[in-house]
């Protein structure tokens, strides 16, 4: 590290540069002669906003007027930004303004600039052709007109503005894709072109960041190669050189321009890539992509960029959801950083001080996929930002006491090598370590700025250590001690275990051993496993986002309990949210964040439960126990049964399955029709309830021919036509078992049949609806059912009404899991692990008188099916009332004390009741009394 007490460390600061402009407007204001003078004073004026005008703009640019055809100059361009026309004073400034403009036809479009500005020493005038704006001062009102010149130093140009940081990283990803795309359709090799546009993201940012004369790399490009572009590459290829090479050892007649740019180093420019032959286009989309500034977004950009020039079967496979910084934010907060943040407020001497910028370097943070290192840069930044305030303090305590230290670099001592990254991926780990090298520069810049010393770290000291692996294939401690770690933390990849590769299926089974292995685990579970074993060698804490599918349904009871006997506790997390980032085909996924630690025991923590419409994040909800589906309650997880969990409860029967190649079934059209062609196999005719049919009121029926007399069958040329039909269809399966069905082909190949009244259970309804909407068959209609349904007999209106409330539908969710979004029932680990209420009378009657009113609600709207009456968009008052009324009913059911239940609330209590029935037995459900009104026939 090098400090530099300069002018130009001051230029930060927008007070010291309207300071200057007061002193430049002072000592200009007797100037009067053009020739004589005008580039002196125009190198003057750059210097005010510390550039050094050769590096940037051009004095006599060459230029054709449009209305004449006249060759002439422009007195001063800056490419793609300003262009100046100087008189002498006194002169026409209006008429030097039509002149300049007349000019700019003969410009490329990527030269052309937004602002124009005539001068005579004395007096200027300006255009922004971008907002149509304009206007006149003299020299001596500089100062109060210079913020029109702020873009100069580095802020946001008066026409660029953004309403979120977000917009503004989606302009920048476009700009560079449009680069990447050009030399892509060039044909320049995939490898070098990754690694080629890695270094431009760094010269880009280095152009506006300080690293060298601002703007300097985008002006020697648009002034020192050709407009068609056939130099661009070979001059490129030598700037990458030049930027390696100490300055000792460069060529002594280098040009003054590159001579000038910083010696990098830490191998971003080391390898030689093949020169890309470059068109007009590409200079274009380069000079385009040069007038962002850069310096105004942060590094985490970069695995935006990443993503959106990828294909989309890469990112699919690869699992590539980059992360935006709130959502980092929302992970390395509860993680680290508002403990630093107490820790610092609670520093209030001099060694209290100096213990926490200590602690701050002795720290070790680990991403184990790190991407493009958004977490690392984030969490880089977010610490220094936290040292440098603990510098300030310290440095208002030694000026107290007199005992100022000059050097501020001397308080400094967090390091980009305090950083660990595995990455899979070669062109993302390059770009995870260009990232922390620039998160480095920009917060030393913030340094620069509040202590009014120069810090830069060029060339790189100290790199970030990213390695290029498979991370589930390496063992973590001998990349970084477990020991020496003190946070694991980032965003695994996200592939679904149907998503799953052979490479990345193996990877699990290495992970988890063949005793473990499951195919019912997403990838992302090899991060947590991998995890719970490193930290069981230290005492580091860590933090992942993952999807929700590891924290509801199958998966729970499969990864949760290994993880805890391996140590693993939840320490805090956040529910269910979206995904958003800012990459170009913006992924949707809902996801999770937790956070965990080795302990010996359970420890209380925090769970964030719901992001409002608006995006804000709710307050953290203390909690005694975080379990794996993030609830508050014990470490115990629902597993399959065979029967119902609370005695006496009557059992879940999946439907009948047909095995028949659709022969056996019929629309109501088709039954209605056999009536009249054929009275025999009309009456084995029976109506069939499946999920589809049932949910969207429509009428479906089979033929049922369990126990028909052979010879009525042979009379009907209908049943012969199909049951031919069946049996080719059976003994063309490749199954054995299939194959042996077609020695019966009029029976159904898996027969249930309920015997009296039933609730028929939908298995699959969209995720949309409020539950899974179910409902009474009567005996009389001598219904089958499909095995895309299920059935319960001996119910009453009391389990119907449970059933349907929100107490059931919560438990669905949580247990049952997903398929995609939609609910998929699940008898033996849905239904057979609810922990029913225990009824006596009061309950039940109220429960019933409840579930009753639903049904009434429901048949108030004739015509409208299921389907109608629970879309969210258009459920009737009155169904959505009586519905309230039962959750209330079943609420009181399970604690008659508390008047208002939340979901959290009534997950918790079900998860800890159904702890305490694996700590005690079974649950008695009271014996169903006889209920006063039963259910009326196929009121659905």
């Amino acid at each position: 590290m090098r400090t530099i007490s300069n002018e130009a460390a001051a230029h930060a600061s927008k007070a010291n540069i309207r300071a200057d402009a007061t002193q430049f407007a002072a000592r200009w204001r007797h100037a009067t002669s053009e020739a004589a003078e005008r580039q002196s004073f125009w190198n003057d004026f750059f210097a005010i906003f510390g550039i050094e005008r050769r590096q940037v703009a051009a004095f006599e640019r060459l230029a054709t007027r449009a209305s004449t055809g006249n060759r002439g100059w422009i007195d001063l361009l800056f490419p793609g930004q300003m262009g100046v026309e100087h008189k002498s004073a006194g002169e026409d400034l209006d008429a030097a303004m039509d002149q300049l403009v007349d000019y700019l036809p003969s410009l490329t479009a990527a030269e052309h600039p937004w602002l124009l500005v005539t001068c005579d020493f004395q007096r200027f005038s300006w255009q922004n052709l971008d907002n149509n704006e304009s206007g006149e001062f003299p020299l001596a009102e500089l100062p109060d007109h210079v913020e029109l010149f702020w873009w100069l130093a580095g802020y946001d140009k008066p026409h660029l503005t953004y309403g979120t940081p977000e917009e503004a990283n989606l302009v920048a990803t476009e700009l560079l894709a449009a680069v990447h795309d050009r030399l892509k359709d060039n044909g320049y090799p995939d490898h070098d072109l990754r690694e080629w546009m890695t270094r431009i993201l760094f010269v880009l940012f280095a152009d506006d960041a300080g690293v060298w004369d601002r703007a300097a790399f985008h002006s020697y490009i648009s002034l020192q190669t050709k407009p068609d572009g056939s130099d661009l590459g070979q001059t490129i290829a030598l700037i990458f050189d030049v930027l390696d090479t100490p300055p000792e050892q460069r060529q002594r007649n280098l040009d003054e321009d590159l001579a000038a740019m910083t010696y990098v180093n830490g191998d971003l420019f080391a390898r030689r890539l093949s020169i890309p032959a470059c068109d007009k286009d590409t200079r274009d989309a380069l000079l385009w992509a040069s007038t962002f500034n850069w310096a105004a977004i942060s590094p985490a950009i970069f695995g935006s960029l990443f993503q959106n020039v990828m294909e989309a079967r890469e990112r699919r496979q690869l699992g590539a959801h980059y992360t935006t910084e709130q959502n980092i934010l929302r992970t390395i907060r509860p993680l680290f950083l508002d403990e630093l943040e107490v820790m610092l407020a609670a520093a209030r001497t001099k060694p209290k001080l100096r213990a926490f910028i200590d602690h701050l370097a002795n720290l070790r943070f680990f991403d184990p996929a790190c991407g493009c290192g958004n977490f690392l840069v984030i969490a880089y930044r977010e610490l220094r930002r936290l040292e440098t305030e603990a510098v300030r303090r310290l440095r208002d305590a030694e000026r107290r006491s007199g005992q100022l230290i000059i050097d501020v670099t001397l308080e400094l001592k967090l390091s980009v090598d305090q950083f660990y990254g595995l990455e899979i991926e070669e062109f993302p780990a390059k770009i995870a370590r260009t990232a922390m090298y620039l998160a480095d520069h920009l917060a030393n810049r913030d340094v620069s700025a509040e202590f009014g010393q120069h810090v830069v770290r060029f060339p790189i000291p100290a790199a970030p250590h990213i390695e290029i692996t498979n991370a589930l294939r390496m063992d973590w401690s001998a990349f970084v001690p477990a020991e020496e770690c003190s946070f694991v933390f980032g965003n695994p990849p996200y592939a679904g275990k149907h998503l799953l590769t052979a490479d990345q299926r193996t990877d699990l089974d290495l992970v988890f051993g063949q005793a473990e292995s499951t195919g019912a685990l997403d990838y992302v579970a090899g991060w947590f496993r991998l995890a719970a074993s490193y930290l069981r060698e230290g005492e580091g804490r860590g933090a992942f986002v993952a999807t929700n599918s590891i924290t509801q349904g199958e998966q729970v009871p499969i990864l949760w309990p290994l993880l805890h006997a391996l140590g693993l506790h939840i320490t805090f997390a956040w529910r269910t949210f979206e995904w958003r980032n800012e990459a170009r085909g913006m992924a949707h996924v809902h996801v999770v964040i937790i956070g965990f630690q080795r302990s010996g025991a359970i420890e209380p923590g925090s769970v964030y439960m719901h992001i409002d419409a608006d995006g804000n994040d709710p307050p953290p909800v203390k909690a005694s126990s975080i379990n794996g589906f993030l609830m508050d309650a014990p470490e115990v997880y629902p597993s399959a049964r065979t029967s119902p969990l609370a005695s006496r409860t009557p059992p879940v029967v999946y439907g009948s399955k047909p095995v028949d190649g659709g022969h056996l079934l019929l629309s109501e059209d088709e039954a209605r029709n056999l009536k009249k062609t054929d009275p025999i196999a009309a009456r084995f005719v029976r109506p069939l309830y499946s999920t589809t049919q049932f949910v969207n009121g429509q009428r479906r029926y089979c033929l049922w021919l369990d126990g028909a007399p052979p010879t009525e069958v042979r009379r009907s040329a209908e049943l012969l036509r199909r049951l031919r039909a069946v049996q080719a269809f059976r003994k063309a399966s490749v199954k054995a078992s299939t194959q042996l069905l077609a020695q019966t082909p009029g029976v159904f190949g898996e027969i249930r049949v309920p015997t009296g009244d039933f609730i028929f259970v939908p298995i699959h309804v969209s995720g949309a609806r409020r539950l899974i909407p179910m409902g009474f068959v009567s005996a009389k209609e001598k219904a089958i059912v499909h095995n895309s349904g299920a059935f319960i007999e001996r119910a009453d209106l009391a389990l119907f009404g449970v059933l349907q409330s929100a107490w059931f539908t919560l438990w669905q969710a949580l247990v049952g899991g997903r398929i995609k979004s939609d609910f998929r029932f699940n008898n033996r680990l849905v239904y057979n692990t609810f922990p029913f209420p225990e009824l006596d009378a009061t309950p039940r009657s109220r429960i019933a008188d409840a579930a009753s009113a639903v049904l009434d609600a429901r048949t108030a709207h004739p015509g409208s099916s299921l389907a109608d009456l629970y879309d969210p968009l258009a459920q009737p008052t009155d169904l959505v009332s009586a519905h309230g009324q039962l959750d209330r009913a079943v609420d009181a059911a399970f604690n008659r004390a508390k008047r208002k239940w939340t979901d959290a609330e009534r997950l918790s209590l079900l998860l800890k009741l159904y702890a305490e029935s694996q700590a005690g037995g079974e649950l008695p459900m009271s014996s169903a009394p006889t209920v006063t009104r039963q259910p009326r026939a196929a009121r659905r």
